[in-house]
């Protein structure tokens, strides 16, 4: 029986292998190269005719340029089985054409990668050869070039051109702008992953700019969020949602006060996360939304459930455990926690250092509040620090100021009551 099975199984992986075979443009690329070695040149025409459409077409995602290559290389080799040499030049120019492009997008892209996680990066890149060559190269010149000469291949191109100039600069806002307007408007003209993903590049680059303590991009991020939801983008994904996106909306949604958008967001999105993440990630969430509203014990339980081992997550958990204990008025607990997260802190090694420094001040501020919120302080004082605490870039300085303006109320009422 194990025998019979096993031989099942094998012929099962042989059929499905088979289907996808029939279903893949390859199927076609290898036909024609049979037809032109056997010489029969009218179903070689016919199929050549066919593929030289399928490369005809703007690029509608970033794979299109790859995918071309081996559809231009059977259509090469049919040229040169039938020695159509105009022909043939004029296709190995289209050919050279797809290779530039696809060498501009790519580096494009792993250009983006390097500078959007730069958090997880140990050790400095710009040093190494691929970069030095990158700058090397005139890359403003060669996409106007295109741009002007071949306008409806220029969109990708020009999309992860801004995409990299944007992620180098945190303050370019002309640029972004650029950008912005470039994928919405070209939504409908590219796949539908590539616009998912597109959409997900603007708010990687609006995350690092509320990183940097731009506030106003919080709303920026929350807005292409909802895009994506709305959009339904993730409706058909076979991959698995991811953590990062799932961590930012709830942040900036709870920050923007959307909390019912945001505890329906829950419910039905963290059945796409990675199994084993369901769990931990949605007590996370849920440590969030309680806190919230307030329900502090309930936040508190939550948190202590979720147990993720993410970098940004611990220092997430942590941040939010030391508000729960300020709400509580629990402040030794606070002090011992502050001490241990400061550490904490000082220990991770990374190259991207704001996140880091955000959350020292972090730290350094609710210090500071404990101390005055059981001693007054002069006005001057108090609106000094509420000064420093808004143009520095403080994690969860919202919060902070709100605390803050907390005390000075109570000192204001007690100086009325005794006057």
């Amino acid at each position: 029986m194990n025998t019979i099975l096993s031989g099942l199984n094998q012929i099962c992986e042989e059929f499905i292998l088979y289907q996808d075979f029939r279903n893949d443009p390859q199927r076609d690329m290898r036909l024609l190269r049979q037809y032109c070695k056997r010489g029969h040149k009218p179903k070689a025409d016919k199929l050549s005719a066919k593929l030289e459409k399928l490369t005809s077409f703007p690029a509608s995602s970033a794979m299109d340029f790859f995918e071309r290559f081996e559809i231009l290389e059977s259509i090469d080799f049919y040229y040169s089985s039938y020695d159509k040499r105009k022909l043939r030049n004029q296709h190995l120019i289209k050919s050279l054409l797809n290779l530039d492009y696809y060498f501009i997008l790519q580096t494009f892209v792993y250009k983006k990668e390097l500078l959007s996680n730069t958090f997880y990066i140990e050790n400095k890149v710009d040093d190494t050869l691929p970069l030095k060559i990158f700058k090397e190269i005139n890359f403003d010149r060669l996409i106007g070039m295109i741009e002007s000469a071949d306008p409806e291949n220029s969109i990708l191109l020009s999309i992860y051109f801004l995409i990299g100039k944007t992620l180098s600069n945190n303050f370019d806002d002309v640029n972004y702008n650029k950008l912005r307007e470039l994928v919405i408007v070209n939504l409908k003209k590219l796949d539908f992953l590539s616009g998912k993903n597109l959409l997900l590049n603007l708010q990687v680059i609006s995350t690092m700019r509320l990183n940097t303590g731009r506030k106003e991009y919080a709303k920026e991020i929350y807005e292409i969020s909802k895009l994506l939801i709305d959009g339904k983008f993730y409706d058909n994904d076979k991959n698995w949602f991811r953590p990062s996106h799932y961590r930012t909306i709830i942040k900036l949604g709870l920050s923007l006060g959307d909390i019912e958008y945001v505890e329906q967001f829950v419910n039905n999105y963290s059945k796409r996360l990675e199994p084993n993440l369901r769990i931990p990630l949605k007590h996370f969430a849920f440590a969030n939304i309680f806190f919230e509203k307030q329900m502090y014990s309930e936040a508190l339980n939550n948190l202590n459930k979720s147990e993720l081992n993410n970098t940004l997550y611990k220092i997430d958990a942590r941040r939010l455990t030391a508000k729960i204990y300020y709400e509580t008025n629990s402040l030794e607990n606070l002090q011992s926690l502050l001490d241990a997260f400061s550490h904490y802190l000082k220990n991770i090694r990374t190259t991207d250092q704001i996140i880091i420094a955000r959350n020292k001040r972090f730290v350094k501020y609710l210090k500071e509040l404990i101390k005055i919120k059981e001693s007054k302080k002069d006005s001057f004082e108090l609106s000094q620090l509420q000064n420093s605490m808004e143009k520095e870039n403080v994690s969860d300085s919202n919060w902070l100021i709100q605390k803050l303006y907390d005390i000075s109320n109570r000192f204001y009422s007690g100086k009325a009551d005794t006057g």
